[in-house]
């Protein structure tokens, strides 16, 4: 196969540790032909951070030529802190990841990357496609939802239990803690546009859903990934009372 280019976004913000766990993961841990990994900083209001954020950044890209960073001169949260980084993917680049800076790959999943992207070249109506995450205890942060509103589905269940799902399965939209999708719905769709928060995942397929109808979301339960959850530890949850209530 003719693997296609791809680019990783990765969006650091107030935590060091994870984000340098989660990039070393993604350069050690995935198979892949050719693929980039582009960390876009929103920085945080404690400066030691952001300066840690920045030495990281700066060691990754001096050992890695296909990692590049920018800095972006304020929190400009979710959606629009990925599409700064978004501007600097290279723009042969088929495929582009939505990541958080909290996400860990395991060492036995190796051909992840691969999985997703013949998923999406086997379809072109596929708009994106995620794999099953899990929290670090082995439970179930995402593996779709159904339908708009109530929890995730499957949420918090164990690893392993018979019940989960084991083939793909459609969903109402993907998460964008780990997020796979084409590049023109990214130059399309701006994500972020009403929503710059943690919904810019759900806002996205809503944009997507009126601009091509037929498109759908996937996830693939045996493409497993991990996921921290810091939002919850983030005393604002990522949002602005002022302007999200």
């Amino acid at each position: 196969m003719d693997w296609p280019k791809v680019s990783l976004l990765i969006l650091p913000f107030d935590n060091n540790e994870f984000f340098v766990r989660a990039v070393e993961s993604l350069i050690s841990n995935t198979d892949y032909p050719w693929f980039e990994v582009i960390a876009s900083h929103n920085p945080c209001d404690d400066q030691d951070i952001n300066a840690a954020i920045k030495e990281s950044c700066e060691i990754f890209a001096a050992n890695h030529e296909r990692f590049l960073y920018k800095v972006n001169s304020e929190n400009l949260y979710h959606g629009p802190g990925l599409m700064k980084g978004f501007e600097i993917t290279n723009p042969e680049s088929k495929y582009i990841g939505l990541l958080n800076d909290d996400i860990f790959v395991p060492g036995y999943s190796l051909d992840w990357l691969k999985k997703m992207v013949s998923f999406l070249e086997k379809d072109p109506t596929v708009a994106t496609v995620t794999p099953s995450l899990y929290h670090l205890k082995n439970t179930v942060y995402w593996m779709g939802r159904k339908k708009n509103g109530g929890t995730h589905d499957y949420l918090h269940m164990p690893k392993g239990d018979p019940s989960l799902p084991t083939e793909p399965l459609v969903t109402s939209y993907n998460n964008m803690a780990f997020c796979l999708t084409r590049r023109f719905l990214l130059e399309e769709i701006p994500l972020g546009q009403t929503c710059p928060f943690y919904g810019s995942d759900s806002e996205f397929a809503s944009r997507i859903k009126d601009a091509h109808p037929t498109f759908t979301h996937w996830v693939l339960p045996k493409v497993q990934i991990y996921h921290e959850n810091i939002y919850y530890l983030r005393t604002t949850k990522g949002k602005d009372p002022v302007t999200s209530g």
